[in-house]
């Protein structure tokens, strides 16, 4: 009989143990898979950082105080509606744009500069991109059980726990061990690796990331903005000792907005630009005009030319045309510059390029003078005239009778 109830006690203890064993090994997995450890073919995390784990608040952002309100515009770069300063006394305007390919858009942007020529502030405005299904990005996600309960989650509800649920490792349900382990996962696959800090702010759609800068002067953040999982997003550079880069900073933060690109605002702000005056247009504030109607149709390459020719007969645009001189060469093979207007700064190729265009220019017009001088009948002198006269009047005889008009 003892050995029936060593026996029964053994099978007992052996079943409890199992038990113990099953209803934890769950969470010892999740453990470890959030401490970087322990990787299977079920989960794994090739860059995993601790700072997946817990996002920054961001702080909240102090409003900008303009004096010249009157000063600023909204002008869209391609899909971001962005305040841009026109002739404010305190900035400068550059574009940005940089060459990604023959049969691609460039990426564009603009550099605010203080009046002594001083980079404030630096913005790139990027593609939009569509929220991607990560759900398939790891085999655990792939058991019925799992993926049951992640295909069932909202979102904008998934869009705002990744910047801002912190996971905080300990024992939990099963749903909130999941949850943690998709939040986690999807941290992995959206943030930079040179991510330093991200959280939310503007509510729950958008979202700022903190990446390292090779400038220690410059902070450089990224922010994205979910909206009816279209994620627009642009980067901003800013000085981090500079209180009115700081404020720049705030301005865009505040009142950058997003729209899809408009072909028909392109041609708004074109007819806009046409009833500047001339001093206007060849000003930084007619470059806005343009360079803003060209991001809305980044093909049309007569808008492009417009550009160059016109802040080619305004003062003080080297480092515009610079850019856009640049990428024109890279992406046309020419500048389209029609001004000998040279810089000690600038690029010997840039130089080089623009007098080969220049001369080509020289010689189609003075083969178009002579051309035409060719086709135009010789001017004669007074005296000539008139012994052209006489020899016809010789040639043709004595006028008759039916010649002679009486009076």
């Amino acid at each position: 009989m003892r050995w029936l109830i060593g026996l029964f006690l053994f099978i007992s203890l052996a079943l409890l143990g199992g038990y113990i064993f099953a209803k934890g090994y769950p969470y010892r997995l999740y453990s470890n898979w959030m401490q970087g450890k322990n990787w299977n073919k079920y989960y794994y995390i090739p860059k995993y950082k601790e700072t997946f784990l817990k996002p920054v608040a961001i702080e909240e952002i102090t409003p900008y105080l303009e004096d010249y309100k009157q000063l600023w515009k909204p002008f869209p770069l391609r899909n971001s509606l962005v305040p841009l300063p026109v002739r404010h006394p305190l900035f400068q305007t550059i574009p940005l744009v940089e060459f990604t390919g023959k049969n691609a858009a460039p990426q564009m942007g603009m550099i605010v500069l203080s009046p002594n020529g001083r980079e404030l502030s630096r913005l790139y405005t990027l593609p939009t991109s569509l929220y991607q299904d990560h759900s398939q990005g790891q085999e655990l996600f792939k058991l019925p059980f799992v993926r049951n309960r992640i295909l069932k989650l909202s979102v904008d509800n998934v869009w705002k726990d990744i910047f801002s649920h912190e996971i905080v490792v300990k024992s939990k349900s099963m749903e909130e061990m999941i949850y943690d382990l998709y939040i986690l996962h999807l941290r992995s696959k959206i943030l930079p690796k040179e991510t330093i800090r991200y959280g939310l702010m503007k509510g729950a759609n958008q979202a700022l990331i903190e990446l390292e800068s090779k400038d220690r002067d410059y902070s450089v953040e990224l922010i994205f903005t979910q909206q009816n999982g279209s994620i627009y997003a642009y980067a901003l550079k800013t000085e981090r000792n500079s209180a009115e880069s700081k404020k720049l900073r705030s301005k865009f933060l505040e009142e950058i907005t997003f729209s899809p690109i408009d072909v028909a605002m392109g041609k708004i702000l074109y007819t806009e630009f046409k009833q500047l005056n001339f001093a206007r247009q060849v000003d930084q504030e007619g470059m806005l005009y343009l360079f803003s109607a060209w991001s809305q149709d980044v093909g049309n390459v007569e808008l492009l030319r417009e550009m160059i020719f016109y802040l080619e007969r305004g003062r003080s645009n080297t480092r515009q045309l610079r850019e856009l001189y640049t990428y024109s060469l890279k992406q046309y093979g020419k500048t389209f510059t029609t001004r000998k207007i040279f810089s000690e700064s600038d690029d010997p190729n840039l130089v080089l390029q623009r007098k080969i265009e220049i001369e080509n220019i020289e010689k189609k017009q003075q083969a178009e003078i002579s051309k035409q001088a060719v086709n135009q009948p010789v001017e004669l002198t007074p005296d000539e005239k008139m012994n052209l006269y006489l020899k016809k009047a010789r040639e043709e005889g004595p006028a008759v009778k039916d010649d002679m008009t009486i009076h």
